[in-house]
């Protein structure tokens, strides 16, 4: 009989132990629960902000892209603003150099204009 009690004993010893670490691990578990859930809210947060900025980069390449256009039309619309001031420079150096072989023009008297007074109906 003292081998069954002694069995009984070490049976409720081993279910207490076991116990004690059912219990310390569940407390693990919920510990490392709470660690998952901060760790996917700092996920979570990490990858909106990673969102937030991919947006901002696509914006940005974006406008960097209307920028160069932009750019290119300024160029190309000063190129044709400086072609055009060139070519009407020479076309003013070429008139006023042919104005200068022309002889002057005669005076010419100005004509009075006629008033009520002095009209040749009155």
């Amino acid at each position: 009989m003292v081998d069954w009690a002694r069995a009984r004993r070490e049976a409720i010893r081993k279910q207490a132990e076991l116990r004690r670490r059912l219990t310390a691990a569940e407390r693990a578990l919920d510990d490392a629960q709470a660690q998952v859930r901060l760790a996917e809210a700092a996920f979570d947060t990490a990858s909106d902000r990673f969102a937030e900025a991919e947006s901002a980069l696509d914006e940005a390449r974006a406008e960097r892209a209307r920028s160069r256009q932009d750019r290119y039309q300024a160029r190309q619309a000063h190129e044709r603003a400086s072609t055009a001031v060139e070519r009407l420079r020479r076309r003013v150096d070429e008139l006023g150099g042919r104005l200068d072989r022309m002889p002057p023009l005669t005076p010419v008297t100005p004509v009075t204009p006629l008033t009520p007074a002095s009209s040749p109906a009155a």
